[in-house]
């Protein structure tokens, strides 16, 4: 990971367009974005780890919905 930008949790919600409340429930749910934890406190997103997550959520129409993978 030398040459991968890591976002904090703060700069990854900016990115998506959500609260920072929102990523960190999505982590404890495991429905979020893959994380990289260094510690108790210390999470990080690696960035290009989280455009390819964002972007297995692009949906045609509403009938698509809940068939992407986890």
């Amino acid at each position: 990971m030398s040459a991968e930008i890591l976002l904090t949790v703060e700069e990854a919600a900016s990115r998506l367009k959500i609260s920072k409340h929102t990523l960190n429930r999505w982590r404890v749910t495991g429905e979020g974005p893959p994380f990289v934890k260094y510690g108790p406190r210390l999470v990080r997103y690696n960035d290009r780890v989280l455009d390819e997550w964002a972007g297995k959520r692009t949906h045609g129409s509403t009938s698509e919905y809940g068939r992407e993978s986890r």
